[in-house]
């Protein structure tokens, strides 16, 4: 299935109805754009426990931290797909 959505003049999009239920998207949620090695890009939604982790930590995050966070976005993801 193909699904397409148009870029506005401010670089924002609508999530069309169909990808949203597919990913259990709701409003506030984070989206999180993959680069796969072929150069696509593969859109997940973040757990929401990262979500709220990352909303608690705001600009508090150091570089460090995003290993963390990815590693912790990693196993909240395969938690989603079982």
């Amino acid at each position: 299935m193909s699904v397409t959505t148009k870029i506005t003049a401010k670089y924002q999009i609508t999530l069309p109805l169909t990808v949203r239920r597919s990913l259990n998207a709701k409003i506030g949620d984070l989206l999180a754009f993959v680069q796969q090695p072929d150069g696509s890009y593969r859109v997940q939604a973040v757990p929401p426990r990262l979500t709220d982790a990352l909303r608690l930590a705001g600009k508090r995050l150091q570089p460090g931290d995003f290993r963390e966070v990815h590693r912790e976005f990693e196993e909240g993801w395969d938690d989603q797909t079982r």
